[in-house]
């Protein structure tokens, strides 16, 4: 197999791990003890908001604030393929 070859289905297997891994949030979920349950800490228009998670959703909220940063380690990888692919795009075409 050409190497553009494996380049595009190791891209096309990043976009389908991007796509099972959207269901995300973006923030950390935390509780300290002067604070009562769980509290997810994001931003929001350039500043930092505090929004309480209820108990029963704090291992879905966990869950969705690790999707986030692997759709961030996903999007990494797919940019450097994407790079080298469009490297190689331009060496297969003719002069």
């Amino acid at each position: 197999m050409k190497q553009l070859e494996l380049i595009e289905l190791r891209r096309q297997k990043l976009k389908d791990q991007i796509a099972t891994h959207l269901d995300l949030l973006i923030g950390s979920i935390h509780k300290t003890p002067s604070q009562s349950g769980y509290h997810l800490t994001t931003k929001e228009e350039g500043k930092s908001v505090t929004k309480y998670v209820r108990k029963d959703l704090v291992p879905q909220a966990l869950e969705m604030t690790a999707n986030h940063l692997q759709v961030r380690k996903l999007l990494r990888q797919l940019s450097a393929l994407n790079w080298r692919w469009l490297q190689l795009q331009d060496k297969s075409k003719p002069l």
